[in-house]
């Protein structure tokens, strides 16, 4: 019995999160979402909860040139300090109570959500996600949400008007005096009608964010290995658009349904992959799809290019709030789902236009090249092995990504390091 205790004690340890240095501050790291309950549990009063992961430019800056400030430090000092790692600890949501409304701040909008009262599963849309609030019995009282990195000064701004720090948050109509969007979100069809086509243009620019590099490169294989490039990006329009929303009003659950994505995308890129990089199995399947040329086929075949659009949907959200903005966010909190849903999905449509015509203007310029050199013309059998040998990678990838082992996210943010 005693031995059983003393396995069961260590077990628990290894689960358990750690303390870790990051800045001048000293974060409980949570190691899953169990560990986190347990810890505001037993740890009551003024909570602050930096999510991040690996390669994240904005979340390196927060660590690096705001957790260092002596004046953040100073205004972080009186507060309990939790770290999220999601490439290790692959969560989707917070849990949280929600009593009025909360201030968020997000691609340079600041401002107040409408209100909202009761429990609410913060959606993970991107990282760094900055949560601020009142731990009171096990329970978070959010008051703040910032996505994205700010400055210092910027920082000590948005606890203050959380309500935290050495300036009382201010009401509504100080508020408006100081210039911050107030209830800057849901006020009717006319705001949101404004709304989409600014997320429309914040995608199309967001192309040339490094965060697309995944993207990019699951969407070169698929041109590449002859796919229907607009089914892919389609899947992946509508995994984005309605991850958001299930993440909102399912929680946690809704991570369930990413890794599904993830693994379908995983299963259809290492397919590609075999076809490129074994002749026979090419053969086989071109003969096999000459003999079925039925519509249940060809619809099997759109189904693959539109599962591996899903896995890049669910891939890609993470690394996405700082361009999201206060307004989608602010309108899933308050718990506007169609709203929320119809601006994530004019942002994804923007990026996805993007990606297109990027992607088909290179591979025409690539088609003209080789019909004009023999010597590239040779090269077909070999480039199509190596893109093949890409896509198996990728697909190990998406799978171990699937399996919460987060390779795909440490490759791409050290990737994506390199062009930040």
């Amino acid at each position: 019995m005693r031995s059983l205790l003393v396995v069961l004690l260590l077990a628990g340890t290894a689960l358990a999160g750690s303390l870790t240095q990051i800045g001048a501050l000293k974060f409980y790291e949570a190691s899953s979402l169990q560990d986190l309950e347990a810890y505001l549990a037993s740890h009551q009063g003024p909570t602050f909860i930096f999510i991040n992961e690996v390669g994240c430019p904005a979340c390196q800056y927060m660590e690096t040139q705001v957790f260092t400030n002596s004046t953040v430090a100073s205004a972080l000092s009186g507060l309990n300090l939790i770290s999220i790692d999601i490439t290790y600890t692959p969560i989707s949501s917070v849990p949280v109570y929600i009593n009025g409304s909360v201030f968020v701040v997000g691609n340079g909008q600041a401002g107040y959500t409408e209100p909202y009262f009761g429990p609410y599963q913060v959606p993970i849309l991107g990282t760094p996600t900055m949560l601020v609030g009142y731990d009171v019995g096990g329970k978070l009282y959010l008051k703040g949400l910032l996505l994205g990195g700010l400055p210092p000064q910027g920082f000590l701004e948005f606890l203050q008007l959380s309500g935290f720090g050495a300036t009382p948050s201010p009401t509504a109509a100080e508020a408006r005096q100081q210039g911050v969007a107030v209830g800057a979100v849901a006020q009717g069809n006319a705001q949101l009608f404004l709304t989409l086509p600014v997320a429309f243009a914040v995608g199309t620019a967001s192309v040339f964010s490094p965060c697309v590099l995944p993207v990019l490169t699951v969407g070169a294989v698929a041109m590449a290995a002859r796919r229907s490039l607009w089914k892919v990006l389609a899947g992946m329009v509508l995994a984005f658009s309605a991850f958001g929303v299930l993440v909102s009003a399912l929680g946690q659950a809704a991570s369930g349904f990413k890794a599904a994505l993830e693994g379908a995308g995983g299963a259809v890129l290492i397919a590609l992959g075999l076809l490129l990089a074994v002749p026979s199995l090419e053969r086989r399947f071109v003969t096999a799809m000459s003999g079925l040329q039925t519509k249940a086929s060809k619809a099997a075949r759109g189904a693959g290019d539109f599962a591996l659009g899903l896995s890049l949907g669910a891939v890609w959200t993470p690394c996405i709030a700082p361009f999201m903005g206060l307004a989608a966010v602010s309108a899933l909190v308050s718990g506007n789902f169609l709203d929320g849903f119809a601006i994530m999905l004019a942002y994804a449509l923007g990026l996805a236009v993007a990606l297109y015509v990027i992607l088909k203007a290179v591979s025409r310029w690539g088609k003209k090249a080789a019909v004009k050199s023999m010597k590239l013309s040779k090269w077909g059998n070999r480039l199509e092995l190596i893109v093949g040998v890409v896509s198996i990678a990728l697909g190990a990838l998406l799978l171990a990504q699937a399996a919460g082992l987060g390779l795909w996210s440490e490759l791409f943010g050290k990737l994506q390091n390199l062009f930040a």
